[in-house]
């Protein structure tokens, strides 16, 4: 009997750590999120996303369409991802994490010189392809 109230307490822990949280704010996007299992939600469609590029994705959306210097964005992420991450790595990241965002119709811009700046197209934009890659209905 104790085991059972043990499990059932368990069990809903992992319930209520699923609860989704609204935003970032994206103008034309729905974005959800869950900080308990790293799980990125956009437009209804999940963003798979390793323990490194999940905290620097939800922080490219909360910054909205702004630019991010490159020195900026090594220190979020020396504090928030990974204390070992350097230019190069971050880097890697982004490219990575860009490639997971076009089929919602984001993209990381990179500014020459500066650092990187996220540019959203609202989904109603967005081509047939673009929404048959991310599973959502056209």
């Amino acid at each position: 009997m104790q085991m059972s109230r043990r499990n059932s307490t368990q069990g809903k822990s992992h319930r209520d750590a699923l609860r989704l949280v609204e935003g970032p704010n994206l103008a034309g996007h729905v974005v959800q999120h869950s900080d308990a299992y790293h799980l990125l939600i956009i437009d209804g469609g999940i963003v798979p996303c390793t323990p490194t590029e999940y905290p620097l994705l939800l922080h490219l959306l909360q910054e909205g369409e702004r630019q991010l210097s490159l020195e900026r964005l090594v220190q979020w992420a020396r504090q928030h991802a990974s204390s070992r991450l350097t230019r190069s790595s971050l880097r890697r990241h982004i490219r990575s994490v860009r490639a997971k965002l076009w089929p919602f119709g984001l993209d990381i811009l990179c500014i020459i010189g500066y650092g990187y700046m996220l540019h959203a197209t609202p989904l109603e934009q967005a081509t047939p392809h673009e929404l048959e890659m991310a599973n959502l209905p056209a």
